[in-house]
């Protein structure tokens, strides 16, 4: 097929005498070699150049050229036509009641806060049986159900006689990552959307960040980045490629955080108009929200832009050292100037998160905005400890201590939330929300090494709580995720550092005998059965790492001498985290013991979450300085 000429274009652009350079990229992408609006030309390639060269060569004539384009060296040639073909491959489904039951399981976990699909045109797609039909869409259809298979317990949706791990696994192995060529429909870049969100549970997580940079590359192919030039009425299609576009972009910059590696988009990059405010529902009514009804696309653009500040922090506290030159990120104090700047976009963004998405625990939204404002306010906190972690790193700043104080409020407020939000669910999180809990509970131990003589000993015996906590929420979603099991064992090694933890015995431990010792293992071995809820571990059920820890007994882990023996804590058997953390003070700036080796600590930490290998070398570096 030929280049179309420039008649092909909208009246306002052929009627028009001039034109920015971004109009003329975006009237020559549109003459294509295969179907319109499927390639992108940017201001600075070279077909903008000849465009806007043969746009002056009209002006000057006062007529339009002929077309002097010989097809041999313009139309794809038949044997790579032939070898590029997309080939059909065989796809297996599961029965239809199975396919409903997890269409179900997506719709309510994963949707509401990664919203790519729009619900009620896909199952009505997969009602009439597109994907028995379309190729593209039967691929889309399978990652939405190997994504929705880790909140099922139904045994087909597992690898024949395989572990619960395994679910899902047999609609993502059929599908076809790579091709030849690469003529992006929304239903492949919807795929690779889902494939990341599966990775990330997967023994190799890194591919989560290949799949996000494929679908990137799509949308720019197709000019997704860009704002539109000519105002358009909103349509279905273009609000579904705004959402897959916005979807990738959230989702890059929680796998970069995860796997500590650059983002392939930045924030000067891409202009393009945000999603609409309006509910699925809505969209056959004229894309109008009713008046008076919070719209669940809210959560979404208040995602995006904390995802922002996010970036910005990589980029500026974590970039290379060459990067930051080339973005005038040196000099004096810029680095407190920096922090300065990104916690008060902080504050500014949670002053601004609409009333239905405002996290309260004594008093917590309901039904979806539950669920997103819980996510909403982990990944905030999350942000806070990106922001201030490399400034604790700096030995001889005046700010490490009231960093780490900010650190260690910021873990203890997502650990706390966490178990807020798994009590109420019972169902694991998303697999980029297992990165925050597994950053707190690290900072909270590094935080009561740095403290170890200082501050009182309820709020240190609270802290590991939390730690233990934090181990508990990530050996519930190991059944589903793999990674998250690699981090459980790191987590575990880091609260116990390689050794027992010594205690203080004043509290009462005479029941020793074998049978009270089975009874604590057997109850670590499964989630804690408290009268809070499955998730809490109470100070009668430590993991079975801790099953020397007497019940109410604070660690000697730190200097306790200070601490009178004959003053126990408030802490009750079964007594929930929410109970234990009632009454805890608000963590003040306190004069924190940063030595040397701990600060080592902090440098050495692995920015890569996935990365076991360097994790083992950080904690038997540990090891070695504690012992």
């Amino acid at each position: 097929m030929a280049l179309r000429r420039a008649t092909h274009l909208p009246r306002s652009l052929r009627t028009r005498k001039t034109f920015t350079a971004d109009e003329l990229a975006a009237r020559f992408s549109q003459v294509s070699l295969e179907a319109a609006r499927t390639r992108y030309m940017g201001s600075a390639s070279t077909f903008a150049l000849a465009d806007n060269a043969i746009a002056m060569k009209e002006k000057y004539l006062g007529r339009s050229s002929p077309p002097s384009r010989r097809p041999l060296f313009w139309d794809v040639l038949p044997w790579e036509k032939e070898a590029y073909g997309l080939r059909r491959p065989r796809y297996v489904f599961p029965p239809h009641d199975l396919i409903v039951s997890l269409l179900n399981l997506y719709f309510t976990n994963v949707h509401p806060t990664i919203p790519i699909l729009h619900r009620p045109s896909f199952e009505r797609s997969v009602a009439r049986g597109l994907h028995l039909t379309d190729v593209e869409f039967g691929g889309t259809l399978l990652s939405v159900l190997a994504v929705a298979s880790r909140y099922s317990n139904d045994p087909r949706v597992f690898v024949d006689g395989d572990t619960s791990l395994s679910g899902g696994f047999k609609y993502a192995s059929q599908l076809q990552i790579l091709r030849k060529s690469f003529n992006p429909s929304i239903y492949q870049v919807q795929m690779y959307c889902l494939l990341t969100l599966f990775a990330l549970g997967a023994s190799l997580p890194q591919s989560s960040w290949l799949y996000t940079g494929l679908g990137i590359r799509f949308l720019q192919q197709r000019g997704e980045h860009r704002r539109k030039p000519e105002v358009h009425e909103a349509n279905a299609e273009d609000e579904l490629w705004k959402r897959a576009f916005w979807s990738f972009i959230a989702l890059e910059r929680t796998v970069c955080l995860f796997l500590g590696r650059p983002m392939g988009l930045h924030t000067e990059e891409y202009d393009t108009e945000l999603p609409l405010e309006v509910d699925d529902e809505y969209w056959d009514q004229g894309f109008t929200q009713p008046p008076g009804t919070p719209s669940q696309l809210s959560f979404f653009i208040c995602h995006l832009r904390l995802g922002e500040i996010l970036g910005d922090a990589m980029r500026r506290l974590y970039g290379t050292k060459k990067s930051k030159l080339m973005m005038g990120w040196d000099g004096p104090e810029w680095e407190q100037r920096a922090v300065a700047e990104l916690d008060s976009s902080l504050n500014d963004f949670q002053d601004s998160i609409p009333p239905h998405l405002r996290w309260d625990p004594e008093n917590p939204p309901q039904d979806t905005f539950f669920d997103q404002s819980a996510t909403l306010h982990i990944t905030y906190n999350y942000a806070r400890i990106v922001i201030h972690r490399p400034y604790i790193q700096k030995v001889a700043a005046p700010a490490g201590p009231p960093s780490l104080s900010i650190c260690a409020g910021a873990a203890r407020s997502i650990i706390h939330t966490t178990d807020i939000w798994l009590h109420k669910l019972q169902r694991p999180p998303l697999p980029y929300l297992m990165n925050p809990v597994f950053v707190s509970g690290v900072i909270l131990v590094l935080y009561m090494l740095s403290t170890k003589g200082a501050g009182p000993i309820d709020e240190k015996s609270k802290d590991l709580v939390l730690v233990a906590t934090a181990v508990e929420v990530h050996k519930f979603a190991e059944s589903r995720m793999q990674p998250v099991g690699s981090l459980t064992d790191l987590l575990r090694e880091l609260w116990l550092l390689d050794r027992p933890l010594p205690l203080k015995n004043s509290l009462n431990t005479e029941d020793t005998s074998a049978d009270a010792v089975a009874s604590e293992n057997a109850a670590s071995e499964s989630a804690p059965s408290t009268s809070s809820g499955i998730l809490v571990p109470s100070l009668e059920c430590v993991p079975e790492m801790y099953p020397h820890l007497p019940t109410g007994q604070p660690a000697e882990f730190w200097n306790t001498d200070e601490a009178p023996s004959n003053q126990p804590l408030e802490l009750r058997p079964g007594m929930s985290i929410e109970q234990l953390l009632a009454d805890t003070e608000p963590l003040g700036t306190i004069d924190s013991i940063l030595n040397g080796e701990l600060m080592a600590m902090w440098m050495a930490a692995p920015t890569d979450m996935a990365h076991v290998g360097e994790w083992d070398a950080y904690i038997e570096n540990m090891n070695i300085n504690v012992n």
